[in-house]
């Protein structure tokens, strides 16, 4: 059986079916004796969101019946991956339908969901097809040479179609100007560090576009990876290469006190942040969680001290009452609330490939072509040739990214050690004290459902975050730790992706020649914009 779903590549957004009012579909199981009807509940498919589907079993005959398995699974037959999250039966309804939250599909294409069940009958299976596609488009005038698919992944990536900046509702602070005001203020504060030589902006510095240029970034000492860019970040429900952060201010407030990089005490930080004279009356109106007497009592809260500073601090934060590490800590999450508030407000701006996209889909391609170069054109048509190249399977919307983890190929590095990537970042945000779920958060439980939903498999082994594309071309280097000095390297890379039995790929080298592998690069000029926040 077969379905076809238009969907949005914009976070928050979901469309209505394109060939029916309610896209329901049954189908015989394969032994034949059951049927099974399922439906996405709101008659809609959101591509990169969490989403709802409805199963009703019934046997050959067409009575229900309460199955004593029932299992909710999808993937892409010609790509081999699966969902992004683990999706799960959670509810009976009350006209013989389960309830399957948890679902979510990360790329437009060909999609089987597989539903599993074990009746009266015994275990049977049914296998549907599903097709999601982009937006439908109304272009007047549409050029002849493009193709309607074509002119849909147009819109799909254009920045126009891009919504706005999500809430988080983990973080009470979010879009509140004061808290982005007094967050960019700590942002470029070097005092945070422990020498007071190190900021946030050390390692995404605005003149570089919120990178800092090193294959591997510097605090106190190298780090590991290479620092991403922060503009557009918001719209990412996980941070860090490997997500072992799931929203801005968990992620915020780690560097601050990691060994190696800006080497704090918790404590210091928060006593800096409460006694200092530009922070003490603007922090005091946002937190309530301490006030300046109480960090000025040395023998409550004493210098040093913090879960993960040195071993002195440690055990004088393990000496400290319970209930003021708990006050310490509400407080230093507020400090990452304020940071993310700003972080929230770096966008990405417009390029020439925006102002194509704005020409092409508004019926002036004769203007269009004025914009992009022959080559910068072709590029761009191989890149969402979904026959010819694999671009769009990650790099999707319109931050060019679908905010997932992939194994590349880049877990291994050249002295043979070994990245683990999200099969270790995912375990860290369950851990984390300052998750969505844990008691600093703002979020309900429900408001938490990525963390619940996450994919915990041995298939994250070595897969690490899609970047977004947007300013690519000004970002160098490339890959999780920097490996790659410029685009062509890049290209040449997924031309002939390395697959060992010690980290093997999920991709699947594709015929490109030199030719069409500098055009896709010319293309992705065309993604620099102007950075917001440039001018600090």
């Amino acid at each position: 059986m077969a379905m076809v779903l238009a969907a949005s590549g914009m976070i928050g957004t979901a469309l209505a079916a394109t060939d029916s009012d309610s896209p329901e579909q049954t189908a015989t199981s394969d032994r034949g004796i059951y049927q099974v009807t399922i439906r996405p509940r709101n008659d809609t498919v959101p591509v990169g969101e969490l989403h709802e589907w409805v199963i009703r079993p019934q046997t050959a005959a067409g009575a229900g019946f309460v199955p004593t398995e029932l299992v909710f699974m999808a993937g892409m037959p010609g790509h081999g991956h699966g969902t992004t999250s683990e999706p799960r039966v959670t509810e009976y309804l009350t006209d013989g339908s389960f309830l399957v939250e948890g679902v979510k599909f990360n790329m437009t294409g060909l999609w089987n969901i597989i539903v599993s069940v074990t009746g009266p009958a015994g275990p049977d299976r049914v296998v549907f097809e599903l097709t999601v596609r982009n937006r439908p488009v109304d272009v007047p005038n549409a050029p002849t040479d493009w193709s309607e698919d074509e002119l849909r992944a147009l819109a799909s990536l254009w920045l126009g179609s891009l919504g706005p900046v999500p809430n988080d509702p983990s973080n009470r602070l979010s879009g509140d100007p004061r808290a982005a005001s007094l967050g960019q203020a700590l942002f470029f504060d070097r005092r945070l560090s422990k020498g007071n030589d190190i900021s946030c902006a050390t390692c995404h510095d605005p003149k570089l576009l919120f990178t800092d240029g090193r294959p591997r970034s510097f605090g106190s000492r190298e780090t590991a990876r290479h620092s991403p860019g922060l503009l557009g970040v918001a719209y990412s429900k996980w941070q860090y290469w490997d997500g072992r952060r799931d929203s801005l201010w968990a992620q915020a407030v780690t560097p601050i006190e990691t060994p190696g990089e800006m080497d704090s005490a918790r404590v210091d930080v928060v006593r800096y942040v409460l006694t200092g004279d530009g922070y003490r009356e603007p922090f005091g109106e946002l937190s309530e969680s301490l006030s300046t007497a109480d960090m000025l009592d040395a023998k409550r809260f004493p210098e040093g001290a913090g879960p993960y500073a040195s071993d002195e601090g440690r055990a004088a934060w393990s000496r400290m009452a319970a209930a003021d590490q708990e006050r310490i800590n509400r407080a230093y999450s507020d400090i990452g609330k304020m940071l993310a508030a700003y972080v929230e407000t770096l966008r990405v701006s417009p390029g020439r490939f925006d102002q194509f996209s704005e020409a092409m889909l508004g019926g002036q391609s004769d203007r269009a072509t004025d914009i992009l170069s022959k080559d910068e054109i072709a590029g761009l048509r191989l890149f969402i040739d979904a026959d010819r190249t694999p671009c769009l399977r990650c790099h999707n919307g319109p931050l060019f990214t679908s905010h997932e983890f992939h194994n590349v190929g880049t877990g291994m590095a050249a002295d043979e050690s070994v990245d683990f990537g999200r099969w270790v970042g995912l375990r860290a945000a369950l851990l984390d004290e300052f998750n969505c779920r844990g008691r600093f958060s703002d979020a309900s439980e429900k408001q938490c459902d990525e963390l619940g939903y996450a994919t915990d498999t041995d298939t994250e082994l070595g897969a690490f975050k899609v970047p977004g594309l947007r300013n690519v071309a000004e970002t160098a280097p490339y890959m999780h730790d920097g490996r790659f000095t410029g685009l062509h390297d890049v290209l040449q890379h997924y031309r002939n992706p390395p697959n060992t039995d010690e980290m093997p790929s999920e991709i699947l080298p594709f015929e490109l020649n030199d030719q069409e592998a500098a055009q896709i690069v010319a293309f992705l000029s065309t993604l620099t914009g102007v950075a917001s926040g440039a001018d600090q």
